[in-house]
C-alpha cells in the first residue's frame, strides 16, 4: 500500500489533469480540436507551425495577433513565403488590415516583394484597395521608391484616375520623392489633360536643368497648357527670354516645348514690366504675340537664333497692329537680332554705310577702310532724318511714296520705317523730307552691292 503522502501527490496530479482535460473539450467541441484562435500566438512566434500536418484546419486563420494583426499580415511583414501560401490554402482573407489600414499586397509592395506580389495578386487581392490615408498599393510603391512594384501595379491600370479629396494624387506624389524613373513610369499612365501645379512645375525645372529630356517632354506632352511660373499666365518658354535664361529656354525647345508658343492677351504685369518701355503698348494691346516677338523686341540675338533654329515662324503677324517679329526687333536698334530675321547681313566690321548729317555724305566702310564715298541729301527741318544705327531691310528698283506719290527708284528702306535711301536730287544742304537722296550713279552702286542686312549708321 502506497504512503499516504504518495496518494495525496497522485490524486493531486489526476485532478489537474482532468481539469485541463474539460478545459480543452470546452474549447475544442465534441472532436477535442483546439479552439480556432488558440494557435495564433504560438504560430505568430514560430516560422514552423503551419508546415507541421498536424495543425487542424479547421483553426481560425483569419483570428488576429494581440496587436491585432491577422497571421497572413504577420507573415507578410515577414516575407515568410511558405507560411503565407498556406494560409492562404487554409482560407486566410487576403483583404483584412491592420490598425492602419494596409493590405497584405500594401505590405508586400513597401517591401518590394515582387514574388508576394504576385501570390497577392494571382488571388484576386484588390490593387484598389486603400488604407485609412486613401492610399494604394501603388500609392505605397511610389512612396518606397520600390521602381519595379510600382511598374507592375501600373500594368493593370491602363489609365491613372484623376486625385480626389480622399485619394492623394500620385502625379504630384511622384514629384515629390524626386525619382525620375517613378515618375516617368507613373505619368506613362496619367491622363494627357493634367494641369500644372506646384509640384509638377517643379519636377520639370529639376528634369530640365538635369537634361532629363525624355522626362522633360513627358511633362510637356502630358499638360495640354505651356508651363507658367506660379500665379503667372505667361509661358515659361518667354519668361525665359526676359530673364535672360538661355539655357534653360534651350532646354525647353529640347524637350519638345513649342517655338511658335504664344502668350496670353494681355500677359501679366510682372512680365510687361520686364519688357522695354516702348513695347509694352503693342504686347499689352494685341494678340498673337509669340515667343520669337519677344526675343526680337527685347533684341536679344542668341534667343532670336535659337527660335528660329527649333522652327520659330518669321512670318507670323499680330491682328490688330500687324506686327512681325521683325518689326519689334527694328524698334531696339540690335542689328544682330534684326539680321537674322532677315536671314542674314553683313557685320558692321565687315561693311557698313556711314551717313553724316553734318557733311551730307555717304561713306561705304569695308574692313575699317572707306572703300567708296558720295554726296547724299537728308531731312530738312520739320523732316528731319533720325541719326542712330538702322539696317537695310528692303529693296525695291522701282519704288514710289505711298504718302508723296513720287518716284523713289533704286529704294533700300531702312527698319522697316517710312525713310530709306534711293535715287533722287541731291543739294548742298539737307532738303529731303527725312530720305536719304543719292546721286543716281551712286544709288545704283548702292543698290547693287550693298546686301539687305547692311547696317546704316547715321550721325
Amino acid at each position: 500500500m502506497l504512503p499516504v503522502a504518495i496518494r495525496v501527490i497522485c490524486v493531486a496530479t489526476l485532478a489537474g489533469l482532468l481539469f485541463l482535460w474539460s478545459r480543452f473539450a470546452l474549447n475544442s467541441g465534441s472532436k477535442g480540436e483546439p479552439a480556432p484562435d488558440s494557435l495564433v500566438q504560438p504560430i505568430a512566434t514560430s516560422d514552423s507551425q503551419l508546415s507541421d500536418p498536424s495543425v487542424p484546419e479547421r483553426m481560425d486563420v483569419n483570428a488576429r495577433h494581440e496587436e491585432g494583426r491577422t497571421l497572413l499580415l504577420l507573415a507578410t511583414e515577414r516575407r515568410d513565403h511558405p507560411m503565407v501560401t498556406r494560409l492562404l490554402d487554409l482560407g486566410a482573407n487576403i483583404e483584412n488590415t491592420d490598425a492602419n489600414g494596409l493590405t497584405p499586397l500594401m505590405i508586400a509592395t513597401v517591401a518590394g516583394d515582387l514574388d508576394l506580389m504576385g501570390t497577392f495578386l494571382q488571388r484576386a487581392a484588390k490593387d484598389d484597395a486603400v488604407d485609412s490615408r486613401g492610399r494604394t498599393a501603388l500609392h505605397h510603391a511610389v512612396l518606397s521608391r520600390q521602381l519595379e512594384a510600382a511598374e507592375l501595379l501600373l500594368e493593370l491600370v491602363p489609365q491613372l484616375d484623376p486625385p480626389t479629396p480622399e485619394k492623394p494624387d500620385l502625379v504630384a506624389m511622384a514629384c515629390e520623392i524626386d525619382d525620375a524613373k517613378i515618375l516617368s513610369a507613373v505619368l506613362d499612365r496619367a491622363p494627357a489633360n493634367l494641369e500644372w501645379t506646384t509640384q509638377t512645375r517643379r519636377a520639370l525645372n529639376t528634369a530640365l536643368l538635369a537634361r532629363e529630356r525624355d522626362l522633360a517632354r513627358l511633362l510637356l506632352n502630358k499638360h495640354p497648357a505651356f508651363p507658367t511660373l506660379e500665379g503667372r499666365n505667361v509661358p515659361l518658354l518667354a519668361q525665359t527670354i526676359v530673364e535672360d535664361d538661355l539655357t534653360m529656354c534651350r532646354a525647353l525647345l529640347e524637350a519638345g516645348a513649342d517655338p511658335n508658343t504664344v502668350l496670353p492677351a494681355p500677359p501679366d504685369s510682372e512680365f510687361l514690366k520686364s519688357l522695354p518701355v516702348k513695347m509694352r503698348a503693342y504686347v499689352k494691346g494685341d494678340e498673337g504675340i509669340t515667343a520669337l516677338m519677344i526675343a526680337a523686341a527685347t533684341g536679344k540675338a542668341d534667343f532670336v537664333r535659337t527660335l528660329l533654329d527649333a522652327g520659330a515662324d518669321r512670318n507670323r503677324i499680330t491682328p490688330r497692329y500687324k506686327m512681325l517679329a521683325l518689326y519689334f526687333a527694328v524698334r531696339t536698334e540690335k542689328y544682330k537680332a534684326v539680321q537674322m530675321l532677315l536671314g542674314g547681313g553683313p557685320t558692321p566690321e565687315d561693311l557698313r554705310i556711314e551717313i553724316s548729317l553734318a557733311t551730307q555724305r555717304a561713306s561705304v566702310i569695308k574692313d575699317g577702310t572707306s572703300i567708296f564715298e558720295t554726296q547724299c541729301t537728308t531731312g530738312r527741318d520739320g523732316f528731319a532724318t533720325p541719326a542712330g544705327k538702322f539696317v537695310i531691310t528692303h529693296k525695291k528698283r522701282s519704288h514710289v511714296s505711298s504718302i508723296y506719290k513720287v518716284a523713289m527708284p533704286y529704294f533700300m528702306r531702312l527698319n522697316c520705317l517710312d525713310f530709306g535711301m534711293h535715287e533722287g536730287v541731291v543739294r548742298n544742304r539737307p532738303a529731303s523730307h527725312g530720305c536719304i537722296r543719292l546721286p543716281s550713279a551712286a544709288a545704283r552702286k548702292l543698290f547693287s552691292e550693298i546686301p539687305v542686312g547692311t547696317v546704316v549708321m547715321i550721325n
